[in-house]
């Protein structure tokens, strides 16, 4: 679905398929995105599963970081994978220069986001005696 630009505020959207979603420039403030399915990359889980930075890059792109039951996912452009995947990209194309080094302090803050935002596994309860 081309979503570009779209006003989705407020919008509930759990459990939506969002495989191929083109979410550029859309307005998700108080959208519901949890369960929301990547296309077999993953659940969107959590009260802010979603992280848009913008602009950024060489191109003034908008990055988007998605804390998923598989992990952090993040779109940059046409790249579309790990967190870890990502972080090896930058370094690979833009090593210490100014595009790193703007990419790398957007690594830091999904780092973060994901670590306050990813729910708390839950504990398996005892049973009483």
């Amino acid at each position: 679905a081309n979503l570009y630009g779209a006003n989705l505020y407020g919008a509930d959207l759990r459990g939506a398929d969002l495989h191929g979603a083109n979410l550029r420039g859309a307005d998700l403030r108080g959208a519901d995105l949890r369960g929301a399915d990547l296309g077999g990359r993953g659940k969107l889980v959590g009260d802010r599963p979603v992280l848009q930075i913008s602009p950024i890059g060489s191109r003034f792109d908008v990055l988007l970081a998605f804390i998923t039951d598989h992990g952090v996912l993040v779109r940059a452009g046409c790249f579309f994978d790990t967190l870890d995947a990502f972080r090896a990209a930058v370094e690979s194309t833009h090593g210490s220069g100014v595009h790193g080094r703007e990419y790398a302090a957007a690594i830091t803050q999904i780092e973060l986001h994901a670590e306050l935002w990813t729910p708390a596994a839950e504990q398996p309860q005892e049973v009483a005696a």
